[in-house]
């Protein structure tokens, strides 16, 4: 019989022996395994990496395991077993529970061992939800997620300094799940989390029929089809974040995207897929009824009938009509969240976007570098160099390629063709279609290969021409050169940060010279 965890408590986890799957270096594995520590989980890490790989993980891991010692007060607190480079059976069918990484596919070997044994497995946002005390307003989509959540949290925080923004953008839930569940006990309005939430969460989520509060859904674009079965298949994965709400809850939805706007309507194949929360739309062109639109320049709110123009699209300063989509889905969540408008056109007026979603780097000798390296699909990629080449001084070169996720880049070559000066391709299974795609459409620039981001960066530099726009922008998975999207996208910000020093101890070095003589 499997170990039923539905009705979970902390207390649960004491004595239980725990495995996580996949510890990870950015927050992956470790929010988790930190917490399942502290609450006296006899717990095992099991990574396909190495140790040395994993280095500051292990070290947070054990320092949160001296600190639970510290504050036991005689409570047994278990030394974490790590296992490095591989993975042993015994770990999986002999737990009590296994917290898998999300990354991890479904058909892993060891996952279905521990299937076999009886053995329940868990995503760990699956297990947050299970125990977070609060409503929890979710935030998902192929691109655009991590803006919208970012943005979201930082309208929600000036509302209520309390707000826990966490999820797929680098920090665990798990940090701030025992303040949550401490303060569930007292009176009180209360904290508000966000989570980014990807397509693989929401699998997580779906035997457990669990949705957000208010659950945000940005768009369907072709992704990860190297993992889903489709795109009829990872859309339907998106679609969870929606499917389990009641009629308590709000679905802020992007009614410029044909999938998305048929999630919950006709007939649905799987009767517990109900889609009971209130559709709140959001779009770049007027709409009827309520919802959060634009009309003639303006951001217009209309809720319960009532229409307020709330700000102009003017005083918006991210780039691009995808950004504009992102601040309207971000607006619309916030007023279902009850955060007054003033808050919500203040905080807008003053973001100027994420880090690795056209985030400018710098700029050297009148050539900007930007950073768009969370672009991993050719739709995200597009809509970038739309973005800077309405800028029409500045020419674009732009850094693509990566590894494979089996996606189509026809239109991506062709967008390239009309807005692209010259190419810069990074090595990986997925270059060669872009490759073809650039020659396919005709692409008369200049296309260079190359093996690292330094190489890649001196390339794009020896191109460029003062108002010239260095973009990263790849359109393709990061696995091959790189640990992963952000561990490309520090790499780039590194390097032009060499350039802008170069650049500066030249000119001081030059007024140097002039001072004397």
């Amino acid at each position: 019989m499997k170990t039923t965890i539905e009705k979970l408590t902390p207390s649960w986890f004491r004595g239980k022996k725990i495995t996580v799957m996949g510890l990870g270096v950015n927050e992956g594995g470790l929010g988790v395994a930190k917490w399942l520590l502290r609450h006296g989980a006899r717990l095992t890490v099991t990574d396909l990496k190495s140790r040395a790989a994993l280095a500051v993980s292990v070290e947070a891991l054990m320092h949160t395991y001296q600190k639970a010692i510290e504050r036991s007060g005689g409570n047994t607190v278990y030394r974490p077993k790590f296992v490095f480079g591989r993975h042993e059976e015994s770990d999986f069918i002999r737990a009590d529970l296994v917290v898998r990484n999300p990354a991890v596919p479904d058909d892993n070997y060891y996952l279905a061992a521990a299937n076999r044994a009886g053995v329940r497995v868990e995503m760990d946002i699956a297990i947050f939800f299970l125990l977070c005390p609060v409503p929890i307003i979710g935030i998902s989509g192929t691109k655009g997620k991590s803006t919208v959540t970012t943005l979201l949290g930082e309208i929600v925080k000036r509302y209520d300094r309390r707000a826990i923004i966490a999820g797929n953008i680098r920090r665990s839930p798990f940090d701030d799940l025992d303040r949550l569940i401490r303060s569930s006990n007292h009176s009180g309005h209360p904290i508000p989390v966000i989570l980014e939430l990807s397509s693989w969460h929401l699998d997580g989520l779906e035997k457990h029929q669990l949705s957000p509060h208010i659950g945000v859904l940005t768009n369907v674009l072709e992704d990860h089809l190297n993992r889903y079965n489709g795109l009829a298949d990872y859309a339907r994965s998106k679609s969870l974040l929606l499917a389990f709400q009641s009629s308590g809850d709000f679905a802020v939805v992007n009614a410029d995207d044909a999938r998305v706007v048929k999630f919950g309507t006709g007939h649905q194949t799987n009767t517990s897929l109900v889609f009971g929360g209130q559709r709140f739309p959001f779009s770049i062109k007027p709409l009827k009824g309520d919802g959060c639109f634009v009309r003639k320049g303006q951001v217009v709110l209309s809720e319960q009938g009532i229409e307020r123009s709330v700000m102009s699209v003017s005083d918006i300063p991210l780039l691009g009509n995808h950004n504009l989509s992102n601040v309207l889905a971000a607006y619309a969540a916030a007023r279902k969240a009850g955060v007054p408008i003033r808050i919500i056109s203040t905080v807008i007026k003053n973001f100027y976007g994420v880090p690795g979603r056209l985030e400018l780097v710098g700029e050297v000798g009148g050539v900007k570098y930007i950073n768009d390296t969370t672009a991993t699909v050719a739709e995200a990629s597009i809509r970038a160099i739309e973005a800077f080449a309405t800028q029409k001084s500045s020419r674009i070169i732009l850094l693509a390629g990566g590894a494979d996720k089996k996606l189509k880049y026809g239109e991506w070559g062709r967008t390239v063709k009309r807005l692209v000066k010259s190419v810069v391709l990074f090595r990986g299974t997925a270059t060669p279609k872009l490759e073809r795609a650039l020659k396919t459409a005709g692409f008369r620039g200049e296309v260079i290969l190359v093996d690292s981001m330094a190489e890649a960066v001196q390339s794009a530099t020896n191109l460029a021409q003062s108002n010239d726009t260095i973009l990263l922008s790849p359109a393709c998975a990061s696995f091959g050169l790189f640990i992963n999207e952000f561990d490309r996208g520090d790499q780039f910000v590194g390097e032009v940060r060499k350039l802008v020093r170069h650049e500066q101890r030249s000119i001081s070095h030059s007024r140097s010279r002039s001072s004397k003589k």
